[in-house]
Parts: C-alpha cells; structure tokens; sequence
C-alpha cells in the first residue's frame, strides 16, 4: 500500500507541475484562448506568481 501511495503522489506531483509550467511558460493571451478565462483579467507578473 505504500508503494501505491508514493506512485500516485508522484503522479500528482508531476500534474502540478505540469500545470503551473505551462503558466509560468505561456503568455497570458495564450492561456486564455486555451481556456482560462481569467488569465486576461490579473496582471503578467500575478498569472506567473500563480504558476510558480
């Protein structure tokens, strides 16, 4: 059993950061056509302070 939580904390971990590179990566144009509608309404630095 603790195999299986440390495969799924992995697997989690790996999505986080996934998610929030692809923020700090992107500009905020970018995100909101992807569908993150309130990407255009924070400033750059605060859509790239949410993704770090």
């Amino acid at each position: 059993m603790l195999i299986a939580y440390w495969i799924v904390a992995g697997i989690l971990s790996l999505a986080y950061v996934a998610a929030g590179g692809v923020k700090v990566v992107q500009p905020r144009e970018k995100l909101a056509a992807a569908g993150l509608a309130w990407a255009p309404d924070f400033p750059a630095w605060s859509v790239k302070a949410i993704g770090a």
